[in-house]
């Protein structure tokens, strides 16, 4: 049984943290809301009463939190749609942290994004997103398919 303790939270933290932002972040688009979603995360495993099986269940378990509160997020329609105009600027400008493949990869839909990135960016194999996400390996292979096809199509448009 792996528990979450006053020891090892920091460094618990400092390896899921962004990802689990990450993921939040490209279905919410808001870094306030994404934010809020990577504490909320968190703490909902600190104060989870059964423990988890291992390390691995635990970032399978952080991933899957993480879509479905941002995907509750979005639902409730709490993301503001207006952008105040300090920060038009800096969300108009892609942020140099940010790569063009990543940019293009958060602008996919977010059924087929958020199971790229696992798999690209977490390095996640295809049974453990399956096991994260409440769905079939099949599926995570088709949508990984969908976000090859898409990500394809989209490069080779801004390339001409």
């Amino acid at each position: 049984m792996f528990q979450i303790t006053h020891e090892n939270a920091s460094a618990i933290f400092r390896q899921y943290a962004n990802a689990v932002y990450r993921i939040a972040l490209g279905i919410v688009r808001s870094p306030e809301e994404a934010e809020d979603i990577l504490m909320d995360c968190f703490s909902a495993a600190i104060h989870h009463s059964g423990g988890f099986n291992d390390e691995k269940h635990l970032k399978n378990w952080l991933m899957r939190m993480a879509e479905h509160r941002a995907l509750n997020v979005v639902k409730s329609a709490r993301v503001k749609r207006s952008v105040p105009l300090e920060e038009a600027e800096a969300v108009a400008a892609p942020q140099k942290a940010h790569s063009e493949l990543l940019d293009t990869v958060m602008r996919l839909p977010d059924i087929v994004k958020t199971v790229v990135y696992m798999f690209y960016y977490e390095d996640m194999p295809a049974a453990d997103i399956a096991q994260a996400l409440c769905i079939s390996e099949n599926t995570v292979y088709k949508r990984l398919a969908k976000g090859r096809k898409l990500l394809k199509i989209s490069l080779e448009e801004g390339m001409q």
